[in-house]
């Protein structure tokens, strides 16, 4: 059975973010190249982009449109400070 569109697909700790991708750390679920996520900020609009490569636990993430400097900032301060982010399938 899928998830629903307002139902998280995981969690994972943004780290090493960019302007055009970050890596993502997740805890519990896998992750494919090619699978699509979305995550929203407060203040921002959603962000959409594809996986890259997956190493273990490890995931590098492109954006489908590069990041301001101001939502890159959110992305790292919500993760040190929210210790993870939601996302849902794209």
């Amino acid at each position: 059975m899928g998830k629903s569109d307002d139902s998280p697909y995981s969690a994972a700790l943004a780290k090493h973010v960019s302007a055009e991708g970050c890596q993502f750390v997740f805890n519990e679920k896998r992750v494919a190249p090619g699978q699509r996520f979305r995550f929203k900020l407060e203040g921002f609009n959603p962000v959409i982009g594809t996986v890259r490569w997956v190493v273990t636990d490890r995931v590098g993430f492109a954006f489908d449109r590069p990041l301001s400097r101001a939502c890159q900032q959110a992305l790292s301060e919500h993760c040190r400070t929210v210790h993870g982010l939601k996302l849902f399938l794209a």
